[in-house]
C-alpha cells in the first residue's frame, strides 16, 4: 500500500461522521441493530451461526464507537454504569466499576 494514507479508527469514524451526517448514522444504527436482532434470532433457531453473529455485533460496535465521538460518549457510560449496577444487583452481587 505503498503511497496510501492511513487512518485511525476514530479519525474513519469522524469521517463517517462528517461525510453521511449524524441523521444518517442514526438510520444505519437502526438498520445494524435490526441485522443484529435478525442474527442472533437466526443463531437461536438454529439457522444462523456465530460467524455471522459477530460479524453484525461487529457492525453495530462500530455504530455504537460513531456516537461516542460525536458527543455521546458520557451519556453512554452514565447508563452502562446504571444497567451493570442493575444486573450485579439481580446477580446477588456488588459492581465495583473499573
Amino acid at each position: 500500500m505503498k503511497g496510501m494514507k492511513l487512518y485511525n479508527r476514530s479519525t474513519i469514524y469522524n469521517l463517517a461522521l462528517k461525510t453521511f451526517g449524524p441523521e444518517a448514522q442514526a438510520l444505519k444504527l437502526m438498520e445494524e441493530a435490526a441485522e443484529l436482532a435478525a442474527a442472533a434470532a437466526r443463531n437461536m433457531n438454529g439457522l444462523g451461526n456465530e460467524v455471522d453473529l459477530a460479524g453484525e455485533l461487529a457492525d453495530v460496535e462500530i455504530m455504537i464507537e460513531q456516537f461516542r465521538l460525536n458527543g455521546m460518549g458520557l451519556m453512554i457510560d452514565f447508563h452502562k454504569q446504571k444497567k451493570l449496577e442493575r444486573l450485579a444487583e439481580r446477580l446477588g452481587v456488588t459492581y465495583a466499576a473499573e
